[in-house]
């Protein structure tokens, strides 16, 4: 059974956080140069695996897919396809959306499964699009042709590209739920559904569909960088960074939530070593969730601010305890400082690797 990790706020201390904490993300709306979203700050979830041309990882996704539209609502999402978008409800998406899920159940080792979903309006196409919405589903599953050298096919001994799914909510939605309808349990129903390789779940940055503007164009990641050296809780993680080999055997840096799949817990001496550590541990606590084990940094998902010396010593404990599957390093499209972003490699490698190990001293 999935441990709920919703903790009621019963305390007036966490309450007044949480207030706070929900202030910071709402406001965090932050325009590039040319004057469009770049990135909205929100509850995200990311989800990670192997075996995307499998038909039963397919099945899984769909599920997850489905388990998304019903909580948002159907109504509120905008289905993105062939760079047109349209509303879900809408005749025409359903009828591609329909035809996509079909394609990849007959062929999923031929046919790469992606597609966006986001809210808002769908006209005009490109103010849409270019513009960060407050929810997004990005669905990325690779067929056998977009798994790079996988071991089975290729003599390059690199493992598989990696398959994906991430979600996005706003704090307003969040706030609304139902106790019974709280984002901790969705989270856990999200990941045990899917049985990730690894899953985070937390504050994080939300961009527009194709992340575009929160690249070096318009200098989206220099906006972004002071508000992610002031909140470390605030997850920021491109897509284009999931597509890499080096999450074959390693994650991302953790959130709140961080879910971690048996395959990654043997390389930490297995599941019940783990929970053993966790129980040990100061600020941490940890369930069952499906085939991972979910740890939970703390009573209460926070942002930190390092303007009023606020860290987050419970993510500081997660942090070094998932350490040995931490990818090394990674380039991340969403880090840039300022005043080059990713213009400057040298630059960006050091802001990146900065970015990822940045909860190890709390």
């Amino acid at each position: 059974m999935a441990k709920d990790f919703n903790k009621p706020l019963n305390t007036r201390e966490l309450q007044k956080a949480t207030a706070a904490t929900m202030d910071i993300l709402k406001a965090l709306v932050l325009q590039n140069q040319f004057g469009r979203i770049c990135a909205r700050a929100g509850w995200t979830i990311e989800m990670v695996f192997h075996d995307g041309d499998s038909l039963a990882v397919r099945e899984r996704a769909w599920k997850v897919v489905d388990l998304f539209c019903e909580a948002v609502g159907k109504e509120k999402l905008v289905y993105w396809y062939d760079g047109m978008p349209a509303m879900l409800t809408s005749a025409i998406a359903q009828r591609k959306l329909a035809a996509k899920k079909q394609k990849s159940f007959d062929n999923p080792k031929g046919y790469a499964l992606i597609f966006h979903m986001a809210s808002g309006k769908p006209n005009p196409p490109e103010v849409w699009e270019n513009n960060a919405q407050d929810f997004r589903l990005y669905c990325r599953i690779e067929n056998d042709e977009g798994i790079w050298y996988r071991e089975r096919y290729g003599s390059i001994k690199k493992g598989p590209a990696m398959s994906f799914i991430r979600m996005a909510l706003p704090a307003w939605w969040i706030m609304d739920q139902p106790p019974e309808r709280n984002v901790g349990r969705l989270t856990t129903q999200i990941v045990e559904l899917m049985q990730p390789y690894w899953a985070i779940a937390g504050w994080g940055v939300m961009p527009a569909v194709e992340e575009r503007n929160i690249g070096p164009d318009g200098k989206g990641q220099q906006i972004l960088y002071p508000y992610l050296q002031r909140f470390p809780g605030l997850n920021a993680l491109g897509s284009l960074a999931l597509m890499s080999h080096d999450f074959n055997n390693a994650m991302y840096s953790i959130n709140w939530l961080s879910f971690v799949s048996d395959a990654l817990l043997e390389k930490l001496g297995g599941r019940e070593a783990v929970r053993k550590q966790v129980q040990a541990s100061q600020y941490l606590s940890a369930g069952d969730v499906g085939n991972c084990l979910g740890i939970r940094a703390g009573d209460f998902p926070g942002l930190g601010d390092m303007d009023q010396g606020l860290t987050l010593p419970a993510f500081g404990e997660a942090a070094r305890l998932l350490k040995p599957v931490r990818a090394k390093s990674r380039l991340n499209n969403f880090i840039g400082p300022p005043p080059s972003g990713s213009n400057d490699e040298h630059a960006w490698l050091l802001a990146c690797d900065a970015y990822m190990s940045r909860f190890d001293l709390f």
